[in-house]
């Protein structure tokens, strides 16, 4: 039994810490990499191309560096959501605000982000910055790092992943689907308002 619900007996619960290490990799004089932000759905997006204008420091050097395969949340803002896994780039920047981690070889990044995305921890986020020992709204890796995961054996975790990217996938058509038929309603109703086609009365 956890805090938050029951678990597997065979799961493990281990903190965050115990599987996952802080990264404070800085910038310094390189200018080609791209800079990232972070959002409550989308997880982290190409910051110029996501908000369509610089709102980042035109100052990089102290900027972060978050390479492909590593995480990032925003230290003042995750229990909003703010938290992403970067795998879009070989490496990219973000901003000094955000905290940067990587995990080890017993849990799947993909598995983790899922979890870390979920409603039960932006709330178990909320509740721990609430709690620490800062208080100045904001979770440091410190504390960040003593909350705990469930962790199924790597085949399950990659069991449950492949259930939920096909769930994603099939949402993803049911959308299109439902764009198409937008578009063919407001093209039928152009149409029979103004007379172009006719209804039998």
């Amino acid at each position: 039994k956890t805090p938050f619900g029951s678990l597997p007996a065979d799961w493990a619960y281990p903190r965050i810490g115990e599987i996952a290490k802080e990264i404070s990799e800085r910038n310094g004089d390189e200018t080609s990499r791209p800079v990232l932000s972070c959002t409550k759905h989308k997880g982290l997006v190409d910051s110029l191309a996501y908000f369509g204008k610089q709102i980042f420091s035109k100052d990089l050097s102290n900027y972060k560096v978050v390479r492909q395969g590593q995480f990032a949340y925003a230290t003042n803002h995750i229990d909003e959501g703010s938290i992403g896994y970067q795998d879009a780039y070989e490496e990219a920047l973000i901003s000094p605000i955000y905290t940067v981690f990587q995990t080890d070889k017993t849990i799947d990044d993909r598995f983790l982000i899922l979890i870390l995305k979920t409603e039960t921890y932006r709330h178990i986020f909320a509740s721990n910055t609430s709690a620490s020992v800062d208080r100045r709204g904001s979770l440091r890796w410190n504390d960040f790092a003593k909350i705990h995961v469930p962790r199924p054996s790597m085949e399950e975790q990659q069991a449950i992943v492949t259930v939920f990217e096909a769930a994603e996938r099939e949402l993803d058509l049911l959308r299109t689907q439902l764009d198409a038929l937008r578009e063919q309603k407001k093209g039928l109703m152009q149409q029979l308002l103004t007379g172009k086609i006719r209804v039998k009365v």
